[in-house]
């Protein structure tokens, strides 16, 4: 089998797996071995090597008293990690508003994944040249973000390391790639709770992030301001440093988060 081949092989097996998931619905809790095959109209031998699969992952379990198929309780993390983006989107919306209104800039709130930093939500745009550097659910890398290193600075000391043990892509002149000089501005942003980036990933753009924190003191997301350094000076700097800094606090406030306790 080619590499082309199994990768075919893979894409189908993975799709027919969801294809199982979604024949479970609040009317249909349980289903027999019989009734996903001749809804599929899959081969019983595929059928069974998938069902052992989802079961094996948690995704599935078995009705002792019926010997009927129903989901798992592994499905409930991943309702629980969609709950937490409602949460966040609806705490942090009118927030991101009104600081956007007030700085007249963009706002976004970031997140990190796979060693990415994505753009979950970002109020309009009110520069339309700013649209080529972020949009929602766009990627860009972490460390040439203020965004991503703001998140990644509060991870655990063994992620961090593992995440600088790798070689950076220096995306304009003044990008760090050098892992001590990004462990030390990792250790700046821990202790100031906030990181301002410019022309790192687009020159002439400055970015700044402060940290958003859940009920468990878990710094989940970070809010993020993005814009021209002609119109983001340095005498505005530490104007846009603390209402964003203020603006990220609430809705950390609003996840439940309490510095004190």
């Amino acid at each position: 089998m080619t590499h082309i081949q199994k990768n075919k092989e893979t894409l189908s097996s993975v799709i027919n797996a969801m294809r199982i998931l979604r024949l479970f619905s609040f009317k249909q809790k349980e289903l027999s071995f019989t009734q996903i095959v001749h809804l599929l109209d899959l081969p019983q031998s595929t059928v069974h090597r998938l069902i052992s699969t989802l079961k094996e992952e948690g995704f599935l379990s078995k009705n002792p008293k019926t010997n009927h198929y129903r989901l798992g309780l592994r499905i409930l993390s991943l309702g629980g990690a969609i709950y937490s983006h409602l949460e966040l989107y609806k705490e942090s919306l009118p927030i991101i508003k009104s600081l956007s209104k007030k700085l007249n800039e963009t706002a976004h709130i970031c997140h990190m994944e796979n060693n990415k930093v994505v753009y979950l939500y970002r109020t309009e745009t009110l520069h339309p040249e700013d649209r080529l550097v972020t949009q929602i659910g766009r990627t860009s890398p972490i460390h040439c973000t203020s965004e991503g290193l703001c998140i990644l600075a509060f991870q655990e000391e063994t992620f961090i390391k593992q995440y600088l043990n790798q070689k950076f892509f220096a995306f304009t002149p003044y990008t760090f790639t050098k892992p001590d000089q990004l462990y030390q501005l990792l250790e700046q942003i821990r202790d100031q709770d906030y990181c301002v980036l410019t022309s790192s990933y687009f020159e002439n753009y400055i970015s700044i992030s402060s940290p958003i924190r859940n009920h468990e003191k878990h710094v989940i997301a970070s809010l993020t301001v993005i814009g021209s350094v002609k119109r983001i000076t340095e005498e505005k700097l530490p104007t846009f440093i603390n209402e964003i800094k203020h603006s990220a606090s609430k809705i950390s406030s609003n996840l439940g988060y309490f510095k004190n306790l």
